[in-house]
């Protein structure tokens, strides 16, 4: 996971300053009820031209 607050994740996990959280992996299972159906998908020609 990129994005995250390195230094919140630091005092969080009380980390020191010589060691630096380069990633993150998220662990969890979905909440089926609150899935969103998928939207319409595009063809390839709709948005591609070839010349």
């Amino acid at each position: 996971m990129i994005g995250f607050d390195a230094d919140a994740v630091k005092k969080l996990l009380n980390i020191g300053d010589q060691d630096e959280p380069v990633l993150m992996i998220t662990i969890g299972k979905e909440k089926v009820e609150s899935r969103k159906p998928r939207g319409y998908r595009k063809s390839v020609s709709e948005f591609v031209t070839y010349y």
